[in-house]
């Protein structure tokens, strides 16, 4: 089986602000970098080492997480397209309460079925659920019997967390993973199915010691 550790990447000014932030570039704040450092340090001594690989999305929030922990566990970083945020389209940088104001069809969409609806210009959580499911089975095929570091975003990485527990998409919203949080699973690929099992979700012990624990679910 392939083990990996997938680590939400750690706050940005628009998590404070409950921005969506899609593909925008945001970088980690002040308090962010704090996040992904304490998460790396945290990687660097656990018994979860030796890691083979570091995975991150492309985007500098992700990134920059990714790289603190490449550092520290002395594994190269790859970055994979597959691994962005889900991509909210034409209300990137905004506010729940002004999508609602502004897209009142959408939201009632989205109050519908939230997995299927399409953010305009954008993808629904379908469309990242599809690609999850190609990183993951890429990343097993690879690196089997090996541990590996999948830094990401919310949506992608619960996308991801279905594809292993074999759960159905929308089961994403049961699921909370906090910024620079750590989950950690196991996953085979038999039959062309995944099988496997999350033996860590959301942890985020080493931020609450200290004192960086902050939750935030906006894209």
């Amino acid at each position: 089986m392939t083990r990996l550790l997938m680590v939400r990447h750690g706050e940005t000014v628009f998590n404070r602000e409950r921005r969506l932030q899609g593909w925008l570039d945001v970088p980690l704040s002040d308090f962010g970098l704090a996040q992904a450092r304490a998460c790396a340090s945290y990687l660097a001594i656990s018994p979860l080492t030796p890691v083979d690989r570091v995975y991150s999305s492309p985007l500098c929030r992700a990134r920059h997480t990714a790289g603190a922990i490449s550092d520290a566990v002395a594994a190269d970083l790859t970055t994979d397209e597959r691994l962005r945020e889900i991509d909210v389209g034409e209300i990137a940088g905004m506010a729940w309460d002004d999508v609602a104001h502004e897209y009142p069809r959408l939201m009632e969409e989205y109050r519908r079925n939230p997995a299927a609806t399409r953010y305009p210009g954008g993808e629904s959580v379908f469309d990242v659920s599809d690609r999850a499911g190609d990183f993951l089975q890429s990343i097993v095929t690879a690196h089997e019997g090996k541990t590996v570091a999948v830094v990401g975003h919310a949506i992608i990485l619960k996308a991801v967390i279905c594809h292993i527990l074999r759960l159905d998409v929308p089961n994403h919203r049961r699921m909370t993973l906090g910024n620079a949080s750590l989950s950690v699973a196991e996953v085979a690929v038999r039959g062309g199915d995944f099988h496997g099992r999350v033996l860590r979700l959301n942890d985020r012990h080493y931020l609450e010691a200290l004192g960086l624990d902050v939750y935030s679910e906006i894209h």
